[in-house]
C-alpha cells in the first residue's frame, strides 16, 4: 500500500531540562500509527499508547505502610465491571503465621485500590494453612466470580513435605472468599498424587467451567518425568480427577522428559488450549521447546505438538524456548509468546518470540528486538505475558535487562500488534513516566489483563520508597486513546517517521508541556507519497 510519511524534527536550543511534547493525532486509531527513529541514539520513549505512573498496590493503603516483607509473582484479571483483581504471594507475618500466603487487592475507578486481604488462610477466623502458599493465578467468569489457584505446601490427608498441592478459592460478592480446597489430589477421597504439584494456570469458559493446569512430579504409566496435569470444575459435578495431558496420547507414552510451566486459554467454542516448555528430545533437537495441546468435547485431548521449531520442516531453533504464555482472539486465532535463547541476528541474548495459529502454526517471530532491522536490545528479555483485547489488539509484556535512559535495572517492556500496522516498538512502562526515571530497582515477572477501558499490568519491584526496602507489587494501566485523541509523547530532540494509509483523515496538534525555561523550537515537516 502507498503510504505518506511526515518527518517532524525538534531542535532544542537549551538543554537545562527536557520538555515533554504531545503530538495528538485526531481520528487516527492507535492501530494505524507507527513511529520509527531515524537519527540519533535509539530510544523507546516514542509510543502510540499512554501508560500511568507505576503504583505500589501491596502496601500503603490510606498512607499506612504495614507490609514490611517481600511480595512476589503477581497475577491479574479484570471483570466485566472493569474491576481489577490482583493477587501475589507475600512473606509478611500476621495472625496467619510466618508462612507465605496468597494476598489479594482490587481496584475500582470510584474507590481506587483496596487494602490487601489474605485469601489462602483464615477462613472463618481459623488459621489452618501453615505451609507456604505461592505462585497464584486468577481468572474471572461471566458472573464476575473470581477464581484463584496456587501451589501450597501445607500438610494434610493429601500428603506431607515436598508433596505440594494445587489449592483453589473463589470470591463472590454475595459470599466473599471461600475456604481453600485441594484440587490436585483426593478425587473421590483417593489420595494418589504423592509428589509435588507446581505452577498452576487457570481459565474459565463461556459456560463458567473452570479449567486448571499445572506441572506435576507424580510418577505413573507416563514414567518418572514431570508432566502437565489438568482438572476442571463444574457446578453440577465439582472438581474432576487430575489427568495427564502432556503424554499418553492414544495410549503411547512417548514424552520421556520434563514438561513444565503450563499456560491455558479458552476459545469461543470452549476448546481448551494449553502450552508449556518441554525437555523431550526429537527431530527438533535436544533443546527445550514449546509444546501445545487442545481439548474439545468431541475429540478429547490432542497429541502434543512442538510449535517453537520446525516450521516448514526446518529445525532452526537450536536453543531453549521457555516460559510460554497464550491468548486467543475473537476469531479463535491462537497467539503464543515465550522467551528464547536461540542466537541470531539479534545477538546471543535471550529474546521474546511469538507464533500464531490460524490455519496452521506460523514460524517464530522476534518481538523484543530487530524492529526495522535495528538490533538495539542487547540483554536478556524474559517472562513474557500476552492478552488480546476486545478489538483483537495483541498486548505483550516482559521483563528486560537492556540498559538505557531508565538505568541499568531491569524494566517491564510492552509491545502491541494490530493487523493494520503490525508490531509496535517496545516501550518501557515500569519507569520514565513524565520523563522521570525514579524506578531504580529491578522490575520483574509481569502479568497482564485487559478490560474494556484499559490494559492492566502488574509486576514485583525492588525499588525502595516510603513502603520500605522490601519487594512490592506495582501496577500500571495502558490506554491507546484519550478523549478521542491518540498521543505520541516526544521527550527528546529527534526525527520521527509516522506511517499511515494514504488519504487517511487526520489532524495534527502539537502541544508543549512542562516548559520551565525559555528555549527555541524548530518544526520542519514534509510529505512523502
Amino acid at each position: 500500500m502507498k503510504k505518506k510519511s511526515i518527518i517532524t524534527k525538534f531542535l532544542m536550543a537549551q538543554l537545562l531540562f527536557w520538555s515533554v511534547f504531545s503530538l495528538i493525532l485526531n481520528t487516527i486509531p492507535v492501530s494505524s500509527q507507527t513511529v520509527t527513529r531515524t537519527s540519533g541514539s535509539f530510544s523507546l520513549k516514542s509510543s502510540a499508547v499512554s501508560f500511568s505512573n507505576a503504583t505500589v498496590i501491596s502496601d500503603g493503603f490510606n498512607g499506612v505502610y504495614w507490609n514490611d516483607d517481600d511480595s512476589w509473582n503477581p497475577a491479574v484479571a479484570v471483570d466485566s465491571s472493569n474491576i481489577v483483581h490482583a493477587l501475589w504471594y507475600g512473606s509478611t507475618d500476621g495472625p496467619w503465621g510466618t508462612d507465605l500466603e496468597i494476598i489479594y487487592a482490587n481496584y475500582a475507578i470510584t474507590t481506587g485500590w483496596s487494602n490487601v486481604t489474605i485469601i489462602s488462610d483464615g477462613f472463618g477466623g481459623v488459621y489452618w494453612n501453615d505451609g507456604a502458599s505461592t505462585h497464584p493465578a486468577v481468572a474471572v467468569d461471566s458472573n464476575n466470580t473470581v477464581h484463584v489457584v496456587w501451589e501450597d505446601f501445607t500438610d494434610g490427608p493429601w500428603g506431607t513435605g515436598i508433596d505440594s498441592e494445587i489449592m483453589y478459592a473463589k470470591f463472590t460478592t454475595a459470599t466473599g472468599w471461600s475456604n481453600a480446597t485441594v484440587i490436585s489430589d483426593g478425587y473421590s477421597g483417593v489420595y494418589w498424587n504423592d509428589a509435588g504439584s507446581y505452577k498452576p494456570a487457570v481459565a474459565v469458559d463461556s459456560s463458567n467451567i473452570v479449567h486448571v493446569v499445572w506441572h506435576d512430579y507424580t510418577d505413573g504409566p507416563w514414567g518418572t518425568d514431570i508432566e502437565i496435569m489438568y482438572a476442571s470444575y463444574t457446578i453440577a459435578t465439582g472438581w474432576s480427577n487430575a489427568t495427564v495431558i502432556s503424554d499418553g496420547f492414544g495410549g503411547v507414552y512417548w514424552n520421556v522428559d520434563h514438561s513444565a510451566v503450563p499456560a491455558v486459554a479458552i476459545d469461543s467454542n470452549n476448546a481448551v488450549h494449553v502450552v508449556w516448555e518441554d525437555y523431550t528430545d526429537g527431530p527438533w533437537g535436544t533443546d527445550i521447546e514449546i509444546m501445545y495441546v487442545k481439548h474439545t468435547t468431541a475429540t478429547g485431548w490432542s497429541n502434543a505438538t512442538v510449535i517453537s521449531d520446525g516450521f516448514g520442516g526446518v529445525y532452526w531453533n537450536d536453543y531453549s524456548s521457555i516460559n510460554a504464555a497464550i491468548a486467543i482472539n475473537s476469531t479463535n486465532g491462537i497467539h503464543v509468546v515465550w522467551d528464547d535463547e536461540t542466537n541470531g541476528a539479534w545477538g546471543i541474548d535471550r529474546e521474546i518470540m511469538y507464533a500464531v495459529y490460524t490455519t496452521g502454526w506460523s514460524n517464530a517471530t522476534l518481538l523484543s528486538d530487530g524492529q526495522n532491522s535495528i538490533y538495539w536490545n542487547d540483554d536478556d528479555s524474559s517472562n513474557p505475558e500476552i492478552v488480546v483485547d476486545g478489538n483483537n489488539v495483541i498486548h505483550v509484556v516482559w521483563e528486560d535487562q537492556t540498559d538505557d535512559g531508565w538505568g541499568t535495572d531491569s524494566e517491564i517492556m510492552y509491545t502491541e500488534f494490530t493487523t493494520t500496522m503490525g508490531w509496535s516498538l517496545p516501550l518501557v512502562i515500569s519507569d520514565g513516566y513524565g520523563g522521570d526515571y525514579w524506578n531504580d530497582g529491578a522490575s520483574a515477572a509481569p502479568n497482564i489483563a485487559t478490560g474494556t477501558i484499559a490494559v492492566h499490568v502488574v509486576w514485583f519491584d525492588y525499588t525502595n520508597g516510603p513502603w520500605g526496602t522490601d519487594v512490592e507489587i506495582m501496577h500500571t494501566s495502558i490506554v491507546g486513546e484519550i478523549n478521542g485523541n491518540y498521543i505520541i509523547r516526544i521527550e527528546r530532540s529527534r526525527n520521527l517517521v509516522l506511517n499511515f494509509p494514504i488519504n487517511y483523515p487526520c489532524n495534527f496538534i502539537f502541544r508543549i508541556k512542562n516548559l520551565k525555561f525559555y528555549r527555541t523550537f524548530y518544526l520542519n515537516y514534509f510529505f512523502v507519497t
